[in-house]
């Protein structure tokens, strides 16, 4: 949700917006013990997060509190320093009173990512159509790296198998505000339907004749074939900017001897 990754304090107007961010020993104690200390000191926690994902021996939580005016942080700080558990804190006021989920510069499977509208994405495949020839190949191709990609870094992070590398795709599609998915696949005869409800595509892009999320499509042709080790073709057969409730994507196996890297040059059509 948008107040989750960027939002205003209102609780308290007269008091300090102040965030911590403390690196930590990963033990089955450190959050739970570097909490206590925030409520023995009397810092409620407006918003908080936990990410370990670099590095499992260590961890990061970030949090961001409301303290009276005036009130000495610096030692409050250095305190926390000297718990046992705890590797270095930094700290400082947010002058605007914002709270802001993510650190900078962010990331997101691996990489440093950007936060944009879906209404700037929209924008960018409208210029791409009008100005571009063959603009929907060259976003078939970009989606299909996209999604292979997102794989790799995903199996590198956690265990994936057949049973829940698709779940895995809802929870990451979801969490980027793509969209919410069901999906009914068959990984043998890679058969299927995936459908996506509220794409970002779809809801920004507004009435049209035909199907509008093809890098969605490529994408998840991408991720399945990477993950499956077997290439399949994914086609939008209904799209909620044609009038459907839903958009569907339709997955069918690619031609006998074709391979993903085949897709990713564009020699399938």
């Amino acid at each position: 949700m948008v107040r989750d990754l960027y939002m205003f304090s209102r609780v308290n107007e007269e008091a300090d917006v102040i965030w911590f961010k403390v690196a930590y020993e990963n033990t089955v104690h450190s959050e739970a013990d570097i909490t206590s200390f925030f409520a023995e000191k009397g810092l409620d926690i407006r918003f908080a997060y936990l990410d370990s994902s670099e590095d499992p021996t260590k961890g990061k939580y970030v949090m961001f509190t409301e303290a009276e005016k005036g009130r000495d942080i610096g030692s409050i700080a250095e305190e926390l320093e000297k718990m046992d558990v705890v590797l270095s804190v930094k700290w400082g006021y947010s002058k605007n009173r914002a709270i802001q989920s993510v650190d900078f510069p962010l990331q997101l499977l691996g990489k440093r990512a950007v936060i944009i509208r879906a209404k700037t994405f929209v924008d960018i495949i409208n210029i791409m159509n009008e100005q571009v020839p063959q603009s929907e190949g060259l976003l078939t191709m970009i989606g299909i790296r996209n999604g292979a990609g997102a794989a790799r870094y995903m199996q590198e992070m956690v265990e994936m198998n057949d049973d829940n590398f698709l779940g895995l795709l809802g929870e990451l599609l979801m969490a980027a505000g793509w969209g919410k998915i069901e999906y009914d696949i068959n990984i043998f005869e890679l058969t299927g339907i995936v459908r996506m409800k509220d794409s970002f595509l779809a809801d920004e892009y507004g009435e049209s004749d035909v199907p509008v999320c093809v890098y969605i499509s490529a994408f998840l042709a991408g991720y399945i074939s990477e993950c499956l080790k077997k290439t399949v073709q994914v086609r939008e057969s209904k799209c909620k900017s044609m009038g459907d409730e839903v958009c569907e994507h339709v997955i069918s196996a690619a031609p006998s001897g074709v391979k993903i890297e085949h897709l990713l040059r564009g020699e399938l059509h």
